[in-house]
């Protein structure tokens, strides 16, 4: 391929190695720099010419050309009225991406529009004088995020810090050196002078490491503040003017560092309204002045599918700042499978508000709550589609798209979804039986799981409907396979504690034999198999460190079944007179009229497992 007007071979190697896309379809290309839309292609035959206007819309261009290689002669103009797009990955619930991971992400998101990836860090840096700061934990050293820097400027994508400067620092209060900063829960107590001593030292290293003056500083979902030791020491005091008090002193930090702060807008609605999704407009008119302007505001939401609940708050935050921007999600926080379904969903009013907002900065996150189980590229249908809907045109073809990113077709990456799907109505709902029944307990039960009998049969298709992508030739065939194993081990996991209930009521010592040597044998080997390619995907995306929660979660699960299969054994042969787990548990099950079949929102790994203190 002949390229004329800059020098890209080695990024084209990069992607060549990351992704499917055939580049050497392509006779020749010539760049040239233009300032009246994004990018302009015109194509003629196997030839092209690009005009761009950054460095990054080339990227962009190769992406469209990639994804309509088979299209006949074109001449397309594409811009969008956003400066910048991000995609922010969880990297402190666990999950710690490698630096490799980062970079095959950052080829992905430069073709597909992206100007920058955002890594949500809390602890997970080193900070000089602070060896307690995200020890074993799997934090970034200064030369790995320098690496990923390095790698993210070939494509012009930067590399933002997500940090915490108020709330969400958990993990450092694990050890007794903060306990003097802590006021309840993960907050830090407002007013300490060694508070803002440790988050001088959080600004100015992730600053220096990131070579950037972009900072989120977080201040998200302190919902307690003010409410521990704060309130101790100087009694109760209104909590707004707590919240703006620590505010000035974190940005008076900022000013003095030349650092650009975004935060999180939550708690000004929280402590306003009670609530941050409170219906209405919400006016802040009383608490403008109060606010910086030098603060960019970024409002999230990934719930609402009605564009109105997104327009009242856009006219909300108008009353509180002229500096605002949007995050929404790419569901990949409710267990091992993704939501992409609903990413859309939720993204399709969200976008159509940020427009009408006249929105500059859109952000997608992508969580890992309670365990970070799902692979942050199993999320990739979501980035595409969003990334597309900002464009003044309809021109994306997402199949060919991701098709060519992952040799992988884009009805394959939404069944993954299905795991998630096992009711019969129309409208997607997010709710995650994938993960709770995998995990819960067949004796103990649970009051909040409503079970149902077509549970089995919807696994069993699921997993019929996965299983050809596991011979699929592709850089993320793993995700299929682990999620095909998931299937299976649901197709009978879902619904044994339904059946061991009945059996054990008919007093049918045979078929509770049978259940033992067939169902939960069966089950057992599928968990471990199941288990074993989890493994293989964490580490092939993640460090080590955090992994170690799952080995406990389920190595406890395995070891259950076999005491339980031990207990049914027992009582199957007369050594026990009765299974009181059995005898104390009344089920839930969902009405055959419910649409969802009793499916719900179920995402605490302790609370399915049992009923004491875990």
């Amino acid at each position: 391929m002949e390229i004329k007007g800059i020098e890209i071979i080695r990024e084209l190697e990069m992607i060549k190695t990351y992704t499917a896309f055939k580049i050497d379809d392509i006779e020749s290309i010539e760049f040239k720099s233009f300032d009246a839309y994004d990018y302009q292609i015109i194509k003629r035959g196997k030839t092209y010419q690009v005009f761009y206007h950054q460095q990054r819309d080339i990227y962009a261009a190769l992406g469209y050309i990639l994804s309509h290689l088979n299209q006949k002669n074109y001449d397309i103009k594409r811009t969008r009225k956003l400066k910048s797009l991000g995609y922010m990955i969880d990297c402190a619930r666990n999950a710690v991406p490698t630096i490799e991971s980062l970079q095959r992400q950052v080829v992905n998101l430069a073709l597909i529009g992206y100007t920058y990836i955002g890594l949500y860090l809390e602890d997970l840096f080193e900070i000089d004088e602070e060896p307690e700061f995200g020890y074993m934990r799997g934090r970034y050293t200064k030369s790995e995020i320098s690496d990923l820097i390095t790698f993210a400027n070939n494509f012009d994508i930067e590399v933002i810090p997500y940090i915490q400067t108020l709330a969400h620092l958990n993990a450092i209060f694990k050890h007794p050196k903060y306990n003097s900063i802590l006021d309840i829960n993960d907050i830090l107590l407002v007013d300490e002078p060694k508070t803002y001593e440790l988050i001088e030292k959080m600004l100015i290293t992730a600053q220096s490491m990131f070579n950037t003056d972009t900072i989120n500083i977080g201040m998200d979902e302190a919902w307690q503040l003010g409410l521990g030791k704060y309130m101790h020491k100087h009694g109760y005091e209104n909590r707004m003017d707590i919240m703006l008090k620590h505010l000035d002193k974190v940005l008076d930090i900022c000013r003095r560092n030349d650092i650009k702060p975004q935060m999180w807008a939550d708690m000004f609605f929280h402590l306003k309204g009670g609530a941050y999704f409170s219906k209405g407009v919400t006016s802040f008119e009383d608490i403008k002045g109060l606010v910086p302007n030098d603060v960019e505001l970024v409002y999230w939401d990934y719930y609402h599918t009605d564009q109105k609940d997104y327009d009242d708050k856009f006219e909300s935050l108008k009353t509180l700042t002229s500096n605002y921007g949007f995050a929404g999600g790419a569901w990949k926080w409710v267990g091992f499978a993704p939501f992409n379904g609903f990413s859309k969903r939720s993204s399709i009013p969200a976008i159509a508000a940020c427009k009408k907002a006249d929105v500059n900065h859109f952000v997608v996150t992508s969580w890992g709550d309670n365990g970070a189980e799902a692979s942050m590229f199993s999320i990739l249908p979501s980035l595409i589609f969003i990334s597309g809907s900002f464009y003044e045109d309809d021109l994306t073809d997402e199949d060919e798209f991701i098709y060519g990113l992952t040799n992988c077709s884009m009805e394959a990456w939404m069944n993954l979804d299905k795991l998630n799907q096992i009711y019969p109505a129309k409208e997607i709902k997010t709710v995650n039986p994938s993960k709770y029944l995998l995990f819960e307990d067949i004796l103990l039960g649970d009051s909040h799981i409503k079970l149902h009998k077509d549970y089995k049969k919807s696994y069993k298709a699921i997993k019929e409907m996965l299983e050809p992508y596991t011979t699929i030739e592709s850089p993320y065939k793993y995700i299929f396979n682990t999620l095909y194993d998931l299937a299976l081990v649901l197709s009978i996991k879902s619904t044994l504690s339904l059946k061991l209930y009945e059996l054990y009521h008919k007093d049918d010592k045979k078929g509770l034999l049978d259940f033992v040597k067939n169902d939960l044998s069966e089950v057992i080997d599928n968990i471990t198999q199941f288990y074993q390619d989890f493994k293989y995907q964490w580490h092939m995306e993640n460090k080590p460190f955090g992994f170690e929660v799952q080995s406990y979660r389920f190595g406890g699960l395995l070891q259950r079944l076999e005491d339980i299969k031990d207990k049914i054994f027992d009582y199957a042969k007369g050594k026990t007179q009765e299974i009181e787990e059995l005898d104390q548990r009344r089920l839930n099950l969902a009405d055959d009229d419910d649409p969802y079949l009793g499916c719900i929102y179920y995402n605490q790994f302790v609370k399915y497992v049992t009923f004491g203190t875990f």
